[in-house]
């Protein structure tokens, strides 16, 4: 009976949080896989031997015996190719991927027949954007009729520790130029432009940012426009990006040297906070306004708190199978994110409809 849960990536940062929980739920059948052995075993022996240590190197795969026996499987790294994705499909694998790089999810969409055929649920936007963001824009958007327009606003703590590769994604989209579906048309639009201010841990202006949830939701929920927005909880540094990105100076953040530096003194300097914050609001043309927000503090454990939520409704669910966005897998939002306080009493959720003022 396959009964086992795959980590891949498992004692990384996120990793190590889903697996000391599920550990503690399912002792044993949790096993910790990545390119470092020796890593997996340090968190093996910090967890009295409660999962299981295991050497996976998903570029250079060639013995999948580790897969006979598990149910599902979590990705905590990022991929260059869905191979390992397919392998899971091809071998009854459940597949859940904390995955916010657009294109490749765009990858994995395409793979939503083959997992029908072979029973296999696979799930995205497993984090907090996309993820949180989506359960938000869903719940709001099920409050309303005829949903027009679904704005998102993201508060990220410049105070918190993340590892390279996000650091990275976050100065490469800073200049840049990405596409939205905008009332069934294309529209190309710049990051870091169009301010819109928003009442989210303070009153603040929010910048447009390619995060992948609004490239998905406009797939999947029935309206005319989704837009993401962002700033930082510094409002001096998002003023300056602003400022930059209006003059063209952002360009700067495009070049590795300068990358390097911006990590070097965010790793080092204390700055900001571990505090984040999001919100969806959806309205439509009857001026029918519905919003809700989550606040909380350390994005990357609360990333590790959903995907162990979205795990366990995996597991003791029946639904469709195929390739699904965690807003078509969860039915009852609320109780998901209430479920969220079971792990970090800091989160707060919070609804409101605007027009009724309720």
């Amino acid at each position: 009976m396959k009964d086992n849960i795959l980590i891949v990536g498992g004692y990384g940062k996120v990793g190590s949080i889903i697996s000391r929980h599920l550990a503690e739920l399912y002792p044993k059948k949790i096993i910790v896989a990545g390119r470092s052995f020796e890593k997996a075993k340090i968190l093996s022996e910090t967890l009295d031997h409660n999962v299981i240590p295991y050497h996976l190197d998903i570029d250079n795969q060639t013995d999948n015996a580790v897969l006979e026996n598990t149910k599902l499987a979590v990705m905590c790294i990022d991929q260059k190719d869905t191979k390992f994705v397919e392998l899971c499909i091809a071998t009854g694998v459940h597949y859940i991927d904390i995955t916010a790089n657009q294109p490749f999810i765009d990858q994995i969409e395409l793979l939503d027949e083959k997992a029908k055929s072979n029973n296999v649920i696979v799930a995205l936007s497993i984090g907090l954007a996309p993820g949180i963001t989506n359960l938000l824009a869903q719940h709001c958007a099920n409050q309303i009729s005829e949903t027009n327009v679904i704005d998102i606003f993201i508060l990220l703590g410049i105070g918190e520790k993340h590892g390279d590769a996000a650091y990275r994604w976050t100065f490469d989209n800073i200049h840049s130029s990405y596409n939205i579906n905008d009332s069934g048309k294309t529209k190309t639009i710049k990051s870091f432009t169009l301010p819109q201010k928003s009442n989210l841990a303070g009153k603040r202006k929010f910048y447009t940012f390619n995060f992948s949830d609004q490239h998905t939701l406009a797939k999947t929920i029935n309206t005319k426009q989704v837009l993401t927005r962002m700033a930082f909880d510094s409002t001096i540094l998002t003023s300056l990006v602003a400022l930059l990105r209006k003059s063209g100076l952002t360009k700067i953040f495009n070049y590795k040297i300068f990358q390097n530096i911006c990590i070097y003194l965010f790793k080092k300097m204390k700055i900001g906070s571990d505090e984040f914050a999001v919100k969806a609001v959806a309205g439509n043309t009857a001026n029918e306004i519905y919003e809700c927000s989550l606040e909380g503090k350390g994005e990357g454990k609360t990333t590790a708190y959903i995907a162990i939520e979205t795990v366990l409704y995996v597991i003791q669910n029946n639904f469709s199978n195929g390739v699904r966005h965690i807003h078509q897998i969860i039915e009852n939002i609320p109780e998901f994110l209430e479920n969220l306080k079971r792990y970090d009493s800091t989160i707060e959720v919070k609804y409101k409809n605007i027009r009724n003022n309720e």
